[in-house]
């Protein structure tokens, strides 16, 4: 790390926040109601967590993770200088685990003097290269941490999209959301998530790479979201003992074991039991394998899908539809 590493991080300690986030959580109990309310016990409390931030822009935009202001009802940012805002969620995509919030002081007004920290191009990251963390651990404002990237493209079984930094720099709760800078104290990732037994840093840490949050940022500002096109079914990857059990043609590829009534694929013809081999000619061995290839394209749009049906292998145009923002659809709906 440059011997110059002092002066960096005075330079961009302004831009980096604490972001306290607090969720109303019912506790309501079956049958209790009564008893509850007789007693004057409260069946709503309120949960508070922390986590960091980092403003992009003078017009108050600031970068988190999800998990951070997922379902708050009350963002709280303060500043390096202990100036406290409350925050707006501009949007959340909780696929990437980002979130976008702005702040405004109590007249509506951008506050004075923000100063935002600059965004590198991570494609240009190395292996082994000095890097710095900067956040909140355990609610401990602008600690600093540094260390190197120990690898690139990882990943941990997060979900379709995991493509994580890690990290040596000590990254513990209260870091997430806060940025992981370069040499050139310009931001590479963004601090998402520890591997450790104890949660606690143990040497392993992930940050998701600032060029796949910068391409969220215009649809969260415009939708609130980031819209994404689904088939509207439930795969898994193909097995010898699937094959075998099922007596199907092939070992490769994802099963169609169900399929949502009214999605894309059901309506253009897909049945269960097929096989989708590929979408768009990218071959398609693991579900996460189709979304990654979906993430292609817009809602509205048409994917070319190649399966097996029995022994014979076919195409299909699907007419895609946004994933439909409910909380009760199945998991692992593709």
């Amino acid at each position: 790390m440059s011997a110059d590493l002092p002066d960096l991080v005075q330079g961009i300690l302004p831009g980096v926040v604490n972001v306290s986030s607090t969720t109303v959580v019912n506790y309501q109990v079956y049958g209790m109601d009564d008893f509850m309310r007789m007693w004057g016990i409260p069946q709503e409390r309120k949960q508070t967590s922390l986590g960091s931030g980092f403003i992009i822009d003078k017009d108050g935009f600031i970068l988190t993770n999800n998990h951070v202001v997922d379902r708050a009802t009350e963002v709280v940012v303060t500043l390096y200088d202990k100036r406290q805002f409350r925050a707006k969620i501009i949007g959340k995509d909780q696929k990437m685990d980002i979130a976008l919030i702005q702040i405004r002081d109590k007249d509506h007004h951008v506050p004075d003097a923000l100063q935002p920290v600059p965004l590198a191009d991570s494609d240009k990251v190395r292996i082994a290269e000095s890097v710095f963390a900067v956040g909140n651990p355990f609610g401990l404002q602008h600690t600093v941490t540094a260390g190197i990237i120990s690898a690139k493209n990882r990943t941990i079984g997060q979900g379709p999209f995991d493509n994580f930094l890690q990290t040596d720099a000590a990254i513990n709760p209260g870091n997430s959301g806060g940025p992981l800078f370069n040499s050139k104290a310009e931001v590479i990732g963004v601090n998402t998530m520890i591997y450790s037994n104890v949660q606690q840093s143990a040497g392993v840490g992930f940050a998701i790479p600032i060029n796949e949050a910068k391409v969220l940022l215009s649809d969260l500002k415009r939708y609130g979201r980031v819209p994404r096109p689904w088939l509207g079914i439930l795969g898994e990857r193909m097995t010898p003992q699937l094959k075998q059990y099922y007596n199907l043609p092939s070992a490769t590829g994802v099963l169609v074991y169900n399929l949502v009534e009214s999605g894309p694929a059901l309506k253009d013809g897909l049945e269960r039991g097929d096989i989708i081999m590929s979408v768009d000619g990218i071959d398609t061995n693991e579900p996460n394998d189709i979304e990654r290839a979906l993430s292609k394209h817009k809602p509205n749009e048409t994917a070319k899908l190649k399966f097996r049906r029995g022994t014979k292998t076919q195409d299909l145009q699907i007419h895609l539809e946004e994933l439909p923002r409910l909380d009760n659809l199945p998991a692992g709906i593709i």
